[in-house]
């Protein structure tokens, strides 16, 4: 029989948990109920209990104060807190000072309350009898939390882990922008964020012993929710992680995505370790289906992440030349890229747009995993570029998008600023086929007003802005009419030109031929060698 006491300067609540359960029934002795933790300290000195439930808020001495007490008496009882919806923060200071666990008096039944007890009681079971002093960690077996952690950083292998020949389910929680919460959260990132998100997940009505978790960094964290218990499915441990997430959010303010993967009974055990990828991955959808979702192979109807990453490993030359900021190569690859759209049906420049995007996100996440919110890149990529009504929109949008990339790698990764003046001309290069590009947009990239900006340009450069323009469309023109089968009308409009007249007039200026000349030369040139 383990010994407990209740402490809440509420009379009411007092006497619900006192007949909520028959607590000889739970193997505890309920020693007394005390309206504050002066009253609690005084009645533990000579008697020291197991367990405490105590409130936060009380008059005399607080529930933090009643913590610090028993603590300098020398005793070690396992607290847990009671609290209210706006209680949190308190909670949190709770954890600090030593509290395993809280419970919601807006949540509380005689089944949660019953749970709680036989849970203290299993633990206390497992560490022997010598309560109120407890036995040192390394005397417990492992916990499944133990166990997943030491399998995922590989110290333990997956057969290890609870029933796992029954089969589970493994989740990946992503926290959604959380470079905004970082200030809040101070240095102390395991204090305030992962104690008391950990903390949250075994308050959880759903949890059992042989369920672990583990956060592998502030970004990530992973669950592991065994089938074997009876009554256990797929469906229950959906609920289980709907029911985590909302708590995050609800007690701190932390929105996340997450990724689902399911490892079917009697399966090897090292496919526990493709489980675990697969729900990281799906994470991912963040970026294809916006942020927040609980996301599992059933989403792969409209996305399927694992097979846009493995074809995506022969598309990274792009890829690369954005993160390291070559503008060259990344234009090279660009064009030609742009190219390819324009000659695909609508509905196949989505898809192959929306692949490209992905494996840009997934692969820029390496070196930052916050990064996409930082830049403020779109979270919701199938419905924006299903919103696009045509290839010419699909390139403007894509190229947008990889603009905004390599800007950022340019400004944060390197240790030069880039040149105003460069960074004008690179925005043109990026933005030519916009009709609608203007110089004030343009000089707007520099800082300089538009007049300053033109003279400032022909002198380092040695062209006008307008020549340069013209230069870049036409050379991009001359792309498209070698490589695709577009007609003169569909390249005018790829490359920026409101008109066929005015389209033909530069382009004949330029290379001193037209448009379907030029690529009747080309054809013929290239068939003859």
């Amino acid at each position: 029989m383990y010994t407990a006491i209740v402490v809440d300067d509420e009379i009411m609540v007092r006497t619900a948990l006192e007949r909520m359960v028959d607590w000889e029934e739970e193997h505890f002795d309920l020693r007394g109920s005390y309206a504050n933790g002066k009253a609690a300290l005084e009645a533990c000195a000579g008697d020291p209990v197991d367990l405490v439930i105590t409130d936060i808020k009380m008059p005399l001495c607080t529930g933090l104060e009643l913590i610090d007490g028993l603590h300098a008496m020398g005793q070690q009882p396992m607290i847990l807190v009671l609290s209210a919806f706006d209680d949190f923060p308190l909670v949190k200071e709770a954890f600090k000072k030593g509290a395993e666990d809280y419970l919601l008096k807006q949540d509380l039944t005689p089944e949660k309350l019953q749970e709680v007890l036989r849970t203290a009681k299993a633990r206390f079971d497992a560490q022997g009898q010598d309560r109120p002093a407890r036995a040192p960690a390394a005397a417990q077996a492992p916990s499944a939390s133990q166990l997943l952690r030491d399998v995922i950083l590989h110290e333990a292998a997956p057969a290890e882990l609870p029933d796992l020949d029954k089969g589970c389910v493994v989740a990946c929680f992503f926290v959604d922008e959380l470079y905004r919460e970082m200030n809040r959260l101070g240095s102390d990132i395991q204090k305030t964020l992962i104690d008391p998100l950990t903390q949250l997940v075994r308050q959880t009505p759903l949890i059992r012993p042989c369920d672990g978790f583990y956060s592998l960094d502030v970004s990530r964290h992973f669950l592991f929710y065994s089938l074997a218990p009876a009554k256990r499915s797929t469906e229950s441990a959906l609920a289980f992680f709907r029911m985590v997430k909302k708590a995050w959010k609800d007690y701190m303010n932390l929105s996340c995505t997450v990724g689902v993967s399911y490892m079917a009974p009697c399966g090897e055990p090292d496919g526990f370790y493709a489980a675990l990828e697969q729900a990281e991955i799906n994470t991912t959808l963040r970026y294809v289906l916006g942020p927040g979702g609980v996301y599992d192979n059933t989403y792969y109807g409209k996305f399927d992440p694992l097979s846009a990453l493995k074809k995506g490993q022969s598309h990274l030359p792009l890829i690369r030349a954005a993160i390291e900021s070559d503008f060259i190569s990344a234009r090279q690859e660009q064009q030609a890229l742009s190219a390819r759209l324009m000659e695909m049906p609508l509905e196949e420049a989505r898809d192959y747009a929306l692949f490209y995007l992905f494996n840009l996100y997934y692969e820029i996440g390496f070196l930052d995993l916050q990064i996409a919110y930082k830049l403020g890149l779109d979270h919701n990529l199938y419905d924006r570029i299903h919103a696009l009504e045509s290839p010419h929109d699909i390139v403007i949008y894509f190229v947008s998008m990889l603009y905004k990339i390599m800007e950022y790698f340019e400004v944060n990764y390197t240790r030069q600023t880039p040149d105003p003046l460069l960074r004008s001309r690179r925005y043109m290069d990026s933005y030519f086929m916009r009709s609608d590009l203007t110089l004030r947009e343009v000089a707007e990239q520099s800082g300089y007003n538009e007049k300053y900006f033109c003279t400032l340009f022909k002198q380092r450069f040695g062209f006008s802005y307008s020549d340069y323009l013209t230069q870049v469309r036409i050379s991009a023109a001359k792309t498209l009419l070698e490589t695709t089968d577009l007609r003169i009308y569909a390249v005018a409009d790829a490359v920026g030109y409101n008109t066929m007249e005015h389209f033909m007039r530069m382009f004949k200026r330029e290379t001193g031929e037209s448009p379907g000349g030029y690529r009747q030369a080309f054809l013929t040139k290239r068939q003859s060698s």
